[in-house]
């Protein structure tokens, strides 16, 4: 099957909501920063996976990962390094992540992510509602990635 990768437009706006609603993730903020999601795309133009980032200075925090049980890891691969060069050329230096899947900590960590402690987090990135809701949960991981 064929995959496509693009940067969220206006027009995907509706359909990057639902889908990332449909798994349960929240869609706080989406309609605003839509030009920071990566989504991919079946060959009947369907979503099947999105990532965000959401940008704080040099800073960013990766969001609203939702993959399709029809990926493979590969395809994830490619939706992480896309995510990845999309906050480089948004000048974004350092990514962080938070988990609660210890499962992912090992792939996490094949992408060039190592984990940290909370006393870590830039101040900056603290203040926005996605982490700060996601740090409250039990056996959160929070990872990071330096450019």
């Amino acid at each position: 099957m064929f995959f496509q990768l693009k940067v969220a437009e206006i027009n995907d706006v509706n359909r990057l909501v639902e889908f990332v609603e449909k798994a349960g993730v929240s869609s706080l903020g989406l309609e605003e920063s839509y030009d920071c999601f990566v989504l991919m795309e079946n060959g009947d133009r369907e979503v099947v996976a999105c990532i965000g980032v959401e940008p704080v200075g040099k800073y960013g925090l990766l969001r609203s990962l939702v993959v399709s049980d029809k990926l493979k890891q590969a395809h994830i691969l490619t939706l992480f390094q896309s995510i990845q060069t999309l906050s480089e050329q948004k000048g974004i230096h350092d990514l962080y992540l938070v988990t609660n899947r210890e499962a992912s900590v090992h792939f996490l960590e094949l992408m060039g992510f190592v984990e940290t402690d909370q006393q870590t987090i830039p101040q900056e990135l603290l203040t926005l509602k996605h982490l700060s809701g996601s740090l409250e949960e039990d056996h959160v991981k929070i990872m990071v990635k330096s450019a």
